[in-house]
């Protein structure tokens, strides 16, 4: 049975995976400076900036946009979902569907 915000399971996997990379792309950006190593690191890390981010800010309006606290939930491993967060879940995963 069909229900209201279903994806397959190996796109949930896929999103699933792409989430728990969130605090590596946080540290990632922080490190981008434009300041280290040689050549033109600066337009390089900036390129790079810009692609994290836009990656993070994903991740973070489709949180926002389900109305709770579920940021924690998506990008953590061997989390346990509170029954009572299970819509708000499936609803995060749909929506990053949707998204990316």
């Amino acid at each position: 049975m069909k229900t209201e915000y279903q994806l397959s399971k190996h796109r949930f996997y896929e999103l699933k995976h792409f989430c728990l990379q969130y605090p590596d792309w946080k540290k990632a950006y922080l490190d981008a400076d434009g300041w280290s190593g040689e050549g033109d690191t600066t337009s390089r890390d900036g390129i790079k900036r810009g692609d994290i981010k836009s990656y993070v800010e994903m991740i973070e309006d489709c949180a926002r946009s389900t109305g709770c606290d579920i940021l924690p939930l998506v990008t953590q491993e061997g989390i346990t979902i509170p029954p009572e967060m299970r819509y708000s879940y499936r609803q995060f995963f749909w929506l990053l569907s949707k998204k990316r």
